[in-house]
């Protein structure tokens, strides 16, 4: 009787998995810019929270990630784990939960590389937890980035102080990121970036 009971638990399990995960969309990015990718949940039973871990390829960094459509409530990244809960239960359908903004730095290589929504939990309403035993996975496929003056971070066509300031701009939060304010394309905007223009200038 009991095993009779653990096949039955067992295979609700499996198909309440069948039936409701999160899913991404496969991405196009160009070197040392950034990328938008779309979070998307199949959901049978009403749900009224999901997290997962992002798993991303050497050079690709987590910016943010913003609720969209399906989803009203604020995600709250901690490190590359999201999670958001809502209050009042997101009925069965399929369609985008989250935008994920996602860098590639310059020095990431054409090509195509997967990345992977591990340890995906979602939580009906009736509490229910759904835990994914396998990992999703899309794809992201990097293209080379435009040709542009290395330095040059504000687009003058001349790498020289300006730029300096433009980058310290970012770091203080004054203006929004760009491919071009990475200046040594480590997927961050700080004084190695600043001491790069340095270097660009002297010539080095």
């Amino acid at each position: 009787m009991l095993m009779a009971v653990c096949s039955f638990v067992g295979a609700n399990a499996a198909i309440n998995r069948a039936n409701n995960y999160l899913y991404a969309k496969d991405a196009t990015a160009k070197q040392g810019q950034n990328v938008e990718v779309t979070l998307n949940m199949k959901n049978a039973k009403e749900i009224i929270n999901w997290k997962t871990t992002l798993v991303l390829p050497e050079g690709v960094t987590f910016v943010s990630a913003v609720a969209a459509d399906r989803w009203t409530e604020e995600i709250v990244p901690t490190d590359l784990t999201l999670f958001s809960e809502t209050e009042t239960a997101v009925a069965a359908g399929d369609g985008v939960v989250a935008k994920i903004t996602l860098q590639v730095a310059s020095t990431v290589a054409e090509g195509e590389y997967e990345i992977q929504l591990k340890d995906v939990v979602m939580t009906a309403a009736d509490q229910t937890s759904i835990a994914q035993v396998e990992s999703k996975t899309f794809k992201l496929t990097v293209e080379a980035g435009e040709v542009g003056i290395k330095g040059d971070v504000n687009g003058d066509g001349a790498v020289d102080g300006m730029d300096v300031v433009a980058v310290y701009n970012v770091m203080l939060g004054n203006a929004e990121q760009t491919p071009a304010s990475d200046v040594n394309g480590d997927g961050s905007v700080d004084g190695m970036d600043v001491v790069a223009i340095y270097g660009i200038m002297l010539g080095n």
